[in-house]
């Protein structure tokens, strides 16, 4: 039951950022961002047994390569990243900055896939001759 370790401490540090935002509203920004930090670091234990699963199913598989794998764990920590950071300038006020948070964010993944598409295309090229 991890789960239950991510909810407790998720309501715990959203009722720490309700609290404080009454009194101090101008440190409850941090408040929010430490308590997303700790929620991230429990995260790191489940992230280590999902790469370590994933890394025993390529010896397995010729069909899958390597590099692709990675670029997928690559792209899933930009999402996230950009996510949480986007939410956490929604809830400080800054709906641009959110914005062009989640621009960067899709172009650094779009980025990512340009080798992936290039493969595609090159496969797609080789089965119209």
């Amino acid at each position: 039951m991890e789960i239950l370790k991510f909810a407790v401490t998720g309501i715990i540090c959203a009722l720490a950022v309700v609290l404080v935002r009454e009194h101090r509203g101008d440190i409850s920004p941090f408040v929010q961002i430490a308590g997303v930090t700790v929620l991230a670091l429990m995260c790191i234990s489940v992230f280590i047994k999902i790469f370590e699963r994933t890394k025993g199913l390529l010896p397995s598989s010729d069909v899958i390569d390597s590099g692709y794998l990675d670029l997928l764990i690559k792209i899933v920590g930009i999402a996230v990243i950009t996510k949480i950071s986007s939410d956490i300038c929604n809830d400080s006020g800054n709906s641009a900055i959110s914005s062009a948070v989640e621009l960067a964010g899709k172009a650094l993944i779009l980025l990512l896939c340009m080798p992936l598409l290039e493969a595609v295309a090159s496969l797609a090229g080789g089965l119209l001759e």
